[in-house]
Order: structure tokens, then sequence, then C-alpha cells
């Protein structure tokens, strides 16, 4: 990963499972607490950071709209992991935490596509026109146990975390485009964390 990805937080831990591995196997690979270690501090992004941004840089120019684009593309297909991880919750003060996490992300990305333009929209149009190239995401999943929706979300939230920081390494420092990929990737790394501590006190 980047050094900017390597900024937002721990360093993602691999998706690539041994063929046979369990799900309960998956998430105790996954967990970053070690024995007698406490659980990192997750970055937890200012959504008004990113209104502020928006309403103060020039949303027309090309760099962002790109930016913008690929960032409202990856929080939708996070946030269909994220709504069945918070249904198959396993108790309510869970499923509570889990749909505020959902708010977030749903109201960052609404944010981000009123942003966009003429062009941006032609293209978030275009892609939705397109199969969606996700076999691991099933419509139908919800009944699913927590376990599996959880690890899927997990691998989601990670992968989009490190499209972001690839993104962020393109845009000149200190430019609009490079702030919003930036924020994005905290925001997805900061939601990757909060699943992956509760996977870890579901282990424990």
């Amino acid at each position: 990963m980047s050094t900017d990805a390597r900024d937002l937080g721990p360093e993602p831990p691999s998706v690539s499972d041994p063929e046979g591995s369990t799900d309960r196997e998956r998430l105790e690979k996954r967990t970053l607490l070690g024995d007698g270690e406490e659980a990192p501090e997750a970055p937890t992004p200012d959504v008004e950071a990113l209104r502020a941004l928006v309403e103060d840089v020039d949303c027309q120019c090309a760099p962002y709209q790109s930016v913008a684009v690929a960032a409202v593309q990856i929080l939708e297909r996070a946030l269909r992991y994220e709504r069945e991880a918070a249904e198959a919750a396993l108790s309510l003060g869970q499923q509570e935490k889990l749909r505020s996490m959902v708010e977030v992300a749903d109201q960052t990305a609404s944010m981000l596509r009123d942003t966009l333009n003429s062009q941006g929209h032609k293209v978030m149009h275009l892609c939705a026109k397109e199969p969606l190239s996700d076999p691991g995401w099933d419509p139908q999943s919800s009944g699913q146990p927590w376990w599996f929706v959880l690890t899927d979300a997990l691998e989601v939230l990670e992968e989009g975390t490190d499209q972001m920081a690839s993104l962020t390494t393109g845009q000149p420092p200190d430019s609009p485009a490079r702030e919003l990929s930036q924020l994005i990737a905290k925001l997805l790394w900061s939601h990757h964390d909060a699943l992956l501590l509760e996977a870890e006190e579901w282990i424990s």
C-alpha cells in the first residue's frame, strides 16, 4: 500500500485466505488485535470537513469530478455490504451502531453526488447500466449469518480504501481532489476498523 494509505491507520489485513479456511478463522486472521494489545485508534473523519471542502473548492474541475465519481461508486458498493451487516447484527445495540455507519456513508455519497456536473452524472448513469462486477454480493443475501456478511463487508471496505489511497497518490499535493480522496479513504478505513472490532469481540 502507498505511503498515503499507511497514514490512514494500521496496515490492512490480507484478504487472501487459504482454501478451506472457515469464516470464523478468516475473521480471526483479520483482527488487528494481539494478546495484551489495546484496540488501535481508528481515524474518525469529520463529515463537516467534507462539507466544508465541497463548499470551498472548485467542484467543477476535472480532477475533482474524477475522484468524486470514483468515491460515489466505491461508497455505494460499501453501503450494500454495510446494510447487510446491519440487518444481520447480533443485537439491537450492534444494529444501531452499524446503521449509524450506514447513515454516515449514505450522507457522504449523497453530498458528493450533488457536486457532480453533467459529465459526472453521465458517467454515473453509464456505470449504473453496466452489470455489477461484484460476484461476491448477493442482493438476496439477507438472512445470511452475521459472520458471513461481516467478512464480506470488511473485504469491500479494505478494497475501497486501497482504491481511494491509489487515487490520492495520483493527485497534486494540497489539491481539492487529493484532499477529497484522503477524506473518503479515511472514512472507509474507519468503518473497516469499527467492523473489525465487532469481529474481535465476537471471536473473543
